[in-house]
């Protein structure tokens, strides 16, 4: 647990009580020298037994003689404290008296909406104490007045306190300032009771009461001015640091988005592109096998456009036979082919055989030969034929082999 180091500086002594865990480690006092202020705290401070880690906290009071408290009313119904207290702040003049001294005030306890307690400090000090403090490697947590730290010290609600030529009387709600009011000076002082911790400094316990008060003080303590500047509610320093890292993230953010939204919109036209990708090889090579099959089937649908079927054949060729004729052998090929017939008359088989359609230049060849059948006489005829080039082609079955047919048609 830290030490927590109350300073109190009167009119002619300093005072310095030293808590650690709510018991007194170290108490000690000296006397103004031609030094100042700042020289009595730098020799009260150098014969402190202080630890050196964690380095303590300090809180520093103002006797009467070099603060002054008071409740202020007549503000601005407000119940914003922060608010009236820089309304105290800028009219410090108006409700304390200056004597041509710098003063410097501490926030302010509420009383009610437009009435508060406040304090104005002596700025003089405040600096000797500050420099005297960094001097010995400490830091002021808290400057208060010593009328709103004896509460903490003493067990009665009432005290008289003398400070040089000051005497005040102040009345606590329990450790709360409720009243205050400057009594004439060389008013009888009675020694407070105070609280057990500070009992055990002796008969003289009571004359550390405000030391003892600013080293017990609690941090929400109106009250106080903190050398940041600011009364109750100061931000802490940490606090600070935290916003302005936050702001120089939001900062650095800010210059780094569009950067990082350009690499993220060509990561994704990247990942839409190796798709369209994935998906043009998957169409074109569609389109080459549709391109394949297309082919295929315009040299089938050819073929069939241009194939002349051997069955259609012998039906035309036995229809064209006249009466009386037979188809004996039918013979074909690409090109052309021949057959035989037996016919009363062979040259009037060649007539219609011109009116088959498909069929060129029918002619006899060979010789014609007389046979009988069935009691008639017949002459057997050869007649070799062409086929048209546009219907050349005949069916597989056709075209791998010559298509041999016989037919017996219009026998007598």
């Amino acid at each position: 647990m830290s030490v927590t180091l109350g300073i109190a500086v009167g009119a002619d002594r300093i005072r310095a009580v030293a808590l650690n865990g709510g018991r007194i480690v170290a108490a000690n006092e000296t006397t103004m020298a031609e030094g100042g202020v700042q020289a009595a705290v730098a020799e009260l401070l150098a014969g402190a037994p202080l630890p050196r880690f964690p380095r303590p906290r300090v809180v520093v009071a103002l006797g009467p003689s070099r603060s002054q408290t008071r409740r202020i009313g007549g503000l601005p119904p407000l119940d914003d404290a922060r608010m009236l207290a820089e309304i105290v702040r800028e009219g410090v003049s108006r409700f304390f008296l200056r004597n041509g001294v710098p003063l410097a005030t501490t926030g302010v306890r509420m009383v009610e909406p437009g009435v508060v307690w406040a304090a104005a400090l002596d700025e003089r000090v405040l600096r000797e104490v500050d420099a005297a403090c960094r001097a010995a490697g400490l830091r002021v947590d808290r400057y208060v007045p010593s009328l709103a730290v004896l509460g903490h010290a003493l067990t009665d609600g009432e005290v008289v306190w003398a400070d040089g030529g000051w005497t005040v009387e102040a009345r606590y709600a329990v450790t709360e300032l409720a009243s205050v009011r400057r009594l004439p000076e060389g008013t009888a002082i009675v020694p407070p009771p105070v609280v057990p911790a500070l009992a055990r400094l002796g008969e003289d316990a009571w004359q550390y009461a405000d030391a003892y008060g600013a080293a017990a003080l609690p941090a929400w303590e109106p009250l106080a001015l903190r050398p940041a500047g600011g009364g109750p509610g100061t931000v802490p320093r940490w606090r600070v640091a935290v916003a302005a890292a936050a702001a120089l993230a939001a900062l650095t953010f800010t210059a780094l988005a569009p950067a990082l939204r350009a690499m993220r919109a060509e990561d994704e036209a990247a990942a839409r592109i190796a798709k369209v990708q994935s998906r043009h090889r998957a169409a074109a090579e569609t389109e080459r096998e549709l391109v394949r099959v297309t082919a295929g089937l315009r040299e089938a649908a050819a073929f069939g456009a241009g194939s002349y079927s051997p069955l259609l054949l012998l039906s035309d060729l036995t229809a064209a036979l006249p009466a009386g004729s037979a188809l004996i052998t039918l013979r074909v090929d690409t090109a052309g082919g021949s057959l035989v017939a037996l016919s009363p008359r062979a040259e009037a088989v060649v007539q219609p055989l011109e009116k088959v359609p498909g069929l060129v230049s029918p002619e006899i060849v060979g010789p014609v030969t007389r046979e009988s059948l069935l009691g008639r006489e017949l002459e057997r005829v050869t007649i070799r034929f062409a086929i048209e080039p546009g219907r050349r082609g005949p069916s597989p079955v056709a075209a791998s082999a010559p298509a041999e047919a016989d037919s017996a048609g219009g026998a007598p």
